[in-house]
């Protein structure tokens, strides 16, 4: 038995991870068109009607851009908590859903389906009511956990110890700070509610990770303060000098918004 992903997007300008297992394949967030996201499945073997359902993590354009459409062609199954799927900003963008579709989840909340089990977990994030997922299957744990400013120790204590983590490393701060954007919107960046820096992601992977991990993905990368060598060097010394568990066998990788859909990556 086993369980794989591939994340197909990541970024400002779109997000998608695609999960499967031996039974059931999932999508979480489908912020790029239908005919955008066909074409990044088929170019790792699968197909939008391969997809059981799709979990959202919160109503922000880039994570739900393709979900009305991809549910009128396939009638796919859509599960997010109450507050995601009901209020305007999501409703605006994704148009008609069928309403026996829509499924609810809530934060500290766990279902079964198919072989997976999905818990939803709060994420702080300028959005309604954000939340990210961690998936189990048999003995395996995936935790995907991106759009966060600030993790807490309750949500450190659900995502401990999994065997591979997606997560955000966002930002280099001195390159945000320095760079062109508005002083809001950097401020935003930098809050408690906007996302992770590669400092960040190092402290919380710092905190998380044991024996059992063997990969980790950081995603979300801006484009405009931070690449992947600079992400995954500062990653890779707050590791080394806080985490008794990091070693060179330990696969990191990062993966920006110009990248193909990575290789599966087994769990």
């Amino acid at each position: 038995m086993s369980l794989k992903l591939s994340v197909l997007a990541s970024g400002s300008s779109g997000n998608i991870i695609y999960i499967e297992s031996d039974g059931t394949s999932i999508l979480i967030d489908a912020g790029l068109s239908k005919k955008r996201t066909e074409i990044l499945l088929n170019r790792i073997g699968k197909n939008l009607r391969d997809i059981k359902a799709i979990f959202i993590s919160h109503e922000h354009v880039d994570h739900v851009r393709g979900i009305g459409v991809i549910n009128r062609c396939y009638d796919t199954l859509i599960y997010g908590n109450k507050d995601t799927l009901s209020c305007n900003k999501f409703k605006k963008t994704t148009g008609l859903i069928n309403p026996d579709s829509l499924n609810f989840i809530e934060s500290d909340e766990s279902i079964i389906l198919g072989d997976l089990k999905i818990t939803a977990f709060s994420t702080s994030h300028d959005s309604i009511n954000s939340q990210f997922y961690m998936i189990e299957h048999e003995d395996k744990k995936l935790v995907c956990l991106t759009d966060i400013g600030h993790v807490d120790s309750k949500t450190l204590s659900i995502i401990k110890c999994a065997d591979v983590y997606l997560i955000e490393s966002n930002h280099n701060v001195d390159l945000l700070l320095n760079g062109n954007r508005p002083e809001f919107n950097k401020q935003r960046i930098l809050s408690k509610v906007g996302h992770l820096s590669n400092e960040d992601c190092g402290s919380v992977l710092s905190n998380c990770i044991d024996e059992t991990t063997h990969s980790i993905i950081l995603c979300h990368l801006s484009n405009d303060h931070n690449n992947k060598s600079i992400a995954l060097k500062s990653v890779k010394k707050i590791l080394s000098e806080n985490c008794s568990f990091f070693s060179n066998s330990l696969n990191i990788i990062a993966f920006t918004q110009k990248d193909d859909p990575t290789d599966f990556i087994n769990v």
